[in-house]
């Protein structure tokens, strides 16, 4: 435990006050939920806070999450807290969960796991209670280790910038990031503060302890005694760069949209290029948060720029909804959801109306015929008399006979050449006889053996149109 000798509890409660005013973390009449684990770190945020409230004017109630992790331990702390909650005549609330069991369930580790509950918690609790911000007990320290764990594993500015004091809807707030935690241990002793040991801290297979207990002090010992003071001034220039980019990116961003709607985010990639590479990385990162609301990793950045300099129909996932590619000059942010195989009877003089287009045909004059090719196209109806058509799903083997050739050619192949992103082929719809003639590949061209020609007396007119080109339209039928 450190000493007390020449620590002013006075001079460190001035601090707080000082840094969470002047970077405005705490304003007059806040509303503050204080995340209360035990540990010493947010006990003297609690404590801290219970001496500011009459200087700001602030109502404070305590929030603690048992992870149920450690048994007995946890239970324990639930209840340390409360006393503490009691101590200072606060509010006092609670939310327990199986953290293992929903880690399980989840696919993702524990200590995702437990961030995700205690989050998720959080904002259920300022909902609930009508309060503006939940404060916690983030110190220098932790801030130095996170900066360290984002450097080994390879981070941009942003990773560098450590942890910020609060978040952008200013909801979470961290008024301990200027105290180190040899600091926030000497008030707590200085105070007679009494706090728990979380025994999950001295383990050496979580990264950040093992960082915390070994990488960090060897730094000190022979590197810089004052690397955490060192380390957190240099996280600021990084805050500070990061913010500048991200304004700059979003005054570039509009002239880089090539097309945004609810089906996907187009952005020209000569223009994007046109760009310093680091602004590129924010332009990208901002087109991920506004289309696809995520905030993507250092390394996905690296990898949607790659698509830029990629063939197009190259893609990547960001996440298990989204995916990015690119469709000649231009970078494509698209939800990713898997397409179902599907098999549809049609016939003539209905419209079908699928979640991503609408499927049409019917018996038309075959004077006044417009040109043929993209989403309308014209056939020999005789050529179809009295076979049933089935629009389907793509399938690996297709093969038709394009509009032009004389011999059949993989659908595959034709995909390749009419450069169809890979990512897209699937969407493509095939409309076949019952005998499995491919008539049109929807969009792309029909099969040369059902062209309308001099001899043809009766024609069919097919009509295939996206659903951002019918008015976003959804559903199965729609009798004409």
């Amino acid at each position: 435990m450190a000493t007390t000798t020449m620590f002013s509890s006075r001079a460190f409660l001035t601090k707080f006050h000082e840094f969470s005013r002047r970077r405005r973390i705490i304003e007059e009449r806040d509303k503050i939920v204080a995340a209360v684990s035990g540990g010493v770190d947010s006990i003297v945020l609690l404590d801290l806070l219970a001496k500011e409230q009459e200087a700001f004017g602030l109502t404070l109630i305590v929030a603690h999450f048992n992870f149920q992790l450690r048994g007995d331990e946890s239970d324990e702390d639930e209840q340390f807290v409360a006393q503490r909650a009691r101590h200072y005549a606060l509010e006092f609330y609670v939310e327990r969960a199986n953290t293992e069991e929903y880690a399980r369930f989840k696919k993702i580790g524990i200590q995702e796991a437990a961030r995700d509950l205690r989050y998720e918690f959080f904002d259920k609790l300022l909902m609930s209670s009508g309060f503006d911000k939940i404060a916690t007990a983030h110190n220098a320290n932790d801030n130095v280790e996170t900066i360290m764990f984002n450097m080994f594993r390879g981070a941009g500015v942003s990773g560098l910038a450590g942890i910020p004091v609060f978040r952008e809807d200013r909801r979470i707030i961290r008024p301990l990031l200027f105290a180190q935690r040899s600091e926030i241990e000497t008030y707590a002793a200085a105070e007679h503060l009494a706090y728990r040991e979380d025994s999950s801290n001295a383990k050496d297979c979580y990264t950040r302890n093992y960082i915390r207990q070994h990488i960090l002090p060897l730094v000190k010992e022979k590197v810089n005694p004052d690397v955490v003071a060192t380390m957190s001034r240099s996280a600021e220039v990084f805050r500070e760069l990061e913010a500048y980019l991200r304004q700059t990116a979003k005054e570039h961003y509009q002239g880089i949209v090539v097309n945004d709607n609810t089906i996907e985010l187009q952005l020209s990639i000569p223009r994007l290029r046109s760009n310093p590479q680091l602004l590129q990385q924010y332009i990208v990162m901002l087109a991920a948060e506004t289309f696809a609301g995520c905030k993507l990793e250092y390394d996905q950045v690296q990898n949607i720029l790659g698509l830029t300099e990629g063939l197009s129909g190259s893609w990547i996932a960001l996440n298990k909804d989204y995916v990015a590619f690119r469709n000649r000059d231009h970078l494509v942010f698209r939800r990713g959801e898997e397409i179902p195989d599907f098999r549809f009877a049609v016939i003539p003089n209905h419209r079908y109306w699928f979640p991503t287009f609408s499927f049409a045909s019917e018996i038309v004059e075959l004077k006044g015929l417009s040109m043929n090719g993209g989403n309308v196209e014209y056939v020999d109806a005789d050529r179809i008399a009295g076979e049933d058509l089935i629009l389907r799903s793509w399938q690996d083997g297709d093969a038709f006979v394009p509009l032009g050739m004389k011999s059949k050619k993989k659908v595959s192949d034709f995909f390749v050449d009419a450069k169809i992103p890979l990512y897209e082929k699937r969407k493509v719809p095939i409309l076949e006889t019952r005998k499995g003639d491919i008539v049109w590949v929807c969009g792309c061209r029909i099969d040369d053996r059902f062209k309308v020609t001099s001899e043809t007396r009766s024609v069919m007119k097919l009509e295939y149109i996206l659903v951002n080109q019918s008015n976003g339209k959804e559903g199965n039928q729609d009798q004409r």
